[in-house]
């Protein structure tokens, strides 16, 4: 199974002159091209040690260039002119009640909360974080050969956890990937059995975006400023 990061890299190469602007922030990372697109990328709180207008040949066993790559080629994929995208959140597009069970590798708060309101089975996990409904991580290779949806963190690109998630969830089962860094690519269905990606979209030349991510904010900070979407295979 192919690197999907390294198959975007292949697809849209690094290339720091079309880079407009950039904005690095605790929790993300974003690029503005020269016509005004933005892509943005978690950054898994990693510093960015690098300026990424002197990275020449990235080297994707970089976490930080992993990122810089992400949120580069997410400014070119997120603006296709010929794709129609579904609108709005994961919740209002899949029908969780009629899923046995549902794993979520990754804690999306608000989508939590959807699935504690309506009752639905729920297992979460996220290493990196600190919730109390947060099953161990101990669990979480047996519970992804039992449940019949995955909801996965896009950040699991970023930190090459992605593809060994996948060898771990059985055959027909659904699989979404989400949140701002998602690669909206239809390239990504090619090999890794993913049902649906949900991501995000930004108006063309909002620098104020950029502040906010600069400041160090995160997804809630910024989330009205951008449109959520989604492909399907």
């Amino acid at each position: 199974m192919e690197d999907p990061v390294s198959v975007l890299f292949d697809s849209f190469p690094f290339d720091p002159e079309k880079i407009l602007a950039t904005a690095c922030g605790d929790a993300y990372f974003a690029v503005m091209l020269a016509n005004g697109q933005i892509g943005v990328c978690s950054t898994l709180n990693i510093p960015i040690e690098i300026d990424p207008l002197q990275l020449v040949k990235p080297d994707l066993k970089r976490i930080d260039h992993r990122v810089l790559v992400t949120a580069y080629a997410n400014s070119h994929i997120n603006y296709p002119p010929d794709v129609n995208f579904g609108t709005g959140d994961i919740f209002d597009q899949v029908d969780f009640t009629i899923k046995k069970n549902t794993v979520m590798v990754g804690y999306f708060p608000p989508l939590v909360e959807k699935f504690r309101k309506y009752g639905l089975p729920l297992l979460a996990f996220d290493q990196g974080r600190d919730y109390p409904d947060l099953t161990p991580i101990t669990q979480l290779n047996e519970s992804l050969n039992v449940t019949d949806c995955v909801i996965i963190t896009a950040t699991t690109l970023t930190n090459s956890t992605f593809q060994e998630i996948l060898g771990m969830i059985k055959p027909h089962v659904d699989i979404y990937l989400l949140g701002p860094s998602t690669p909206l690519s239809t390239k990504l269905f090619e090999q890794n059995r993913i049902t649906g990606l949900f991501g995000m979209i930004f108006k063309p030349y909002d620098f104020n975006l950029l502040e906010i991510i600069s400041k160090g904010l995160g997804t809630q900070s910024f989330s009205k400023k951008g449109k959520k979407v989604s492909l399907h295979a």
